[in-house]
């Protein structure tokens, strides 16, 4: 599977240099806020586009990282807290279980745990 994702690495790359072969020789215009630019070479600013476009990309993808780590320190936490209730209740004798109150209606009913 491994070497499937080189060889597709592999002809993006060929395909991307295929194009800045294509557009090596034009220049285009241009127009940035106030300022104009003019001949500049084509291939830079395809380069320089997707420099900035992968920054961004990386600081959007390191705050959705970074929220998801929060997130799973939480939810650890959380699961290492029932478990330690969870095991606290599995060493409880059964004489140690008290009776569970429930009000249905507004009257108290006790129910037997052991009683199915």
């Amino acid at each position: 599977m491994r070497i499937l994702g080189v060889f597709v690495w592999i002809i993006i790359g060929a395909i991307v240099l295929w194009f800045f072969a294509m557009n090596l020789g034009q220049y285009v215009t241009i127009h940035l806020f106030h300022a104009t630019y003019q001949n500049v070479n084509l291939i830079v600013v395809i380069f320089i586009t997707f420099f900035i476009g992968t920054i961004v990309g990386a600081i959007f993808l390191s705050s959705y990282v970074l929220s998801a780590k929060s997130e799973v320190r939480a939810l650890r936490k959380e699961r290492s807290k029932l478990m330690r209730e969870l095991d606290g209740l599995r060493n409880m004798s059964i004489d140690e279980i008290p009776d569970a109150d429930t009000k249905i209606d507004g009257e108290s009913k006790s129910i037997d745990l052991l009683e199915k």
